[in-house]
């Protein structure tokens, strides 16, 4: 099955893509990745026997089920049908449309599945998880526990379906009955697909990793599409009764290839225009982090550097992808505030008055009113705002302390600080490398988060000192840090 859950890492505040077919998983996962289970790399990280052992109990349930419910006659006919429509359905992947700041996937495979199954019944479901099987090997997936374990769910899903339909629609031919038999099929194969998949994750993410609130949210939000898919399987059986069931699955498939050809395309082509569209507004933000170095020539590329310090850190506490865009868009613009700080001040070669300190602490607020009408911007203004904040309460402007502080501000300050050790400036000597890393290890606790601090750690010296040894780059390679 094409189709993944994906489950925000902590600190997330977007909406999770909303899947809403039968939803498939990668078993074996690297740790990496919070937001998305990967297939392991090397032996160390191969799944565990917790994982093993339940794919071993959905392959056994799969293989009962078809025991005891997939009986003969068979119609080879309708069930050739099944495998090929699924299949190719399966082959072009589910359709994605963008909804407000979420996405709802439309599972082609999981309409053609249960309209299937409600026409055919436990068969059915039996060619349907052969489809999906036949679309695994065709991809050349080299993850047989993956493939065991999503043609299993999918069986015994379908399954589901097919007998709580045909329980609840054999005791009545009247419509109220009919509508509620699709709506118990969907339901049951939300329930098993959800329930196995909870089950895997859990297993292969143990139970402090495992995340109930946002998985149980997203399980959720799916339910009313398989509740739909239920209902449009009614409609197949209701067609096979004036056309026959092959007419009723050419019925079936059609129109949603047709949707699914024309929506495809059509997300292509809005996908180029907004890569298009960021790419300008990542090149205009670059562009003017340029401006702002080239007021204070002693800070020449400080605004790439930081960037660079920033990713790195943001990768080690698993930030997703959206959430390193924003941090490389805070991190252009923090000092974007000191474009309305006087040159008097700003470029005042001894030390500032009291009053002179006054001012320059305002251009956080100042940054962050500059850029407040920018909706693309809206988290990264965190940045702006916060990145003077310390972590025991003693930064400006506003006092903030631990937590209160968003942790992409508090992973900023880290950088910024850095960056500001190893530069020279007119009145001294940039540090060592080491020893602005022993200072940022002396202030954890008080000037910065013990958590980034670790973070920042992990960052190996080879990789600072290509960071710090470079000045500038130009557009085209600044713009590669945002993919």
């Amino acid at each position: 099955m094409a189709s993944r859950l994906r489950v925000a890492p902590s600190g997330a505040t977007d909406r999770p893509e909303q899947v809403t077919g039968p939803t498939a998983v990668d078993v074996g996962a690297s740790a990496s990745r919070p937001d998305k289970l990967t297939v392991p790399r090397t032996a160390s990280q191969r799944p565990s026997g917790a994982v093993v052992a339940v794919v071993a109990f959905v392959c056994l349930a799969a293989i009962g089920t078809v025991a005891l419910l997939v009986r003969p006659p068979f119609n080879f006919v309708d069930l050739a049908l099944v495998v090929v429509f699924v299949a190719v359905l399966d082959l072009r992947g589910p359709v994605g449309i963008p909804i407000g700041r979420g996405r709802m996937t439309f599972s082609g495979t999981a309409y053609a599945g249960i309209g299937s199954v409600y026409l055919l019944g436990p068969p059915g479901a039996l060619a349907v998880a052969l489809a999906f099987l036949g679309t695994n090997l065709w991809r050349r997936s080299t993850i047989p526990l993956k493939v065991a374990f999503n043609t299993g769910m999918s069986l015994l899903m379908f399954s589901a379906a097919a007998v709580a339909f045909d329980a609840a629609y054999r005791t009545s031919s009247s419509v109220a009955v009919v509508v509620s038999a699709g709506i118990a099929g969907g339901l049951a194969g939300w329930i098993v697909n959800h329930l196995l998949l909870g089950t895997v994750l859990y297993a292969e993410q143990g139970p402090r990793d495992f995340r109930w609130e946002p998985f149980l949210h997203q399980v959720g939000g799916v339910l009313p599409y398989y509740l739909g898919y239920g209902l449009t399987g009614v409609g197949i059986v209701a067609a096979s009764s004036r056309i026959g069931d092959p007419g009723a699955l050419v019925v079936l498939a059609a129109p949603v290839t047709i949707v699914q050809i024309a929506t495809t395309r059509w997300m292509k082509e809005q996908a180029a225009r907004l890569a298009d569209a960021e790419s300008a507004f990542n090149a205009t933000l670059i562009s003017l982090s340029k401006a702002i170095d080239l007021r204070d020539k002693d800070t020449e590329g400080h605004c790439r550097r930081v960037v660079e310090y920033s990713l790195l850190m943001g990768r080690n506490l698993k930030f997703s992808q959206e959430e390193m865009v924003r941090l490389s868009h805070g991190a252009l613009l923090h000092d974007i505030g000191k474009i309305g700080v006087p040159d008097a001040i700003l470029m005042k070669p001894g030390p500032l008055t009291e009053e002179e300190w006054a001012i320059m602490r305002t251009h956080p607020e100042l940054g962050f009113q500059m850029v407040s009408d920018v909706r693309q911007l809206e988290r990264a203004r965190e940045i702006i705002l916060n990145h003077h904040e310390r972590f025991d309460g003693k930064g400006y402007p506003r006092g903030l302390r631990g937590d209160a502080i968003p942790l992409p501000a508090r992973v900023f300050s880290i950088a910024d600080s850095f960056d500001a050790m190893i530069s020279d400036r007119p009145y001294r000597r940039g540090m060592s490398l080491e020893q602005a890393r022993a200072e940022v290890r002396r202030c954890a606790g008080t000037q910065f988060d013990p958590v980034c601090v670790e973070a920042f750690d992990q960052i190996a010296d080879e990789e600072l000192r290509r960071i710090t040894e470079e000045r500038e780059h130009p557009t085209e390679e600044l713009l590669s840090l945002f993919k």
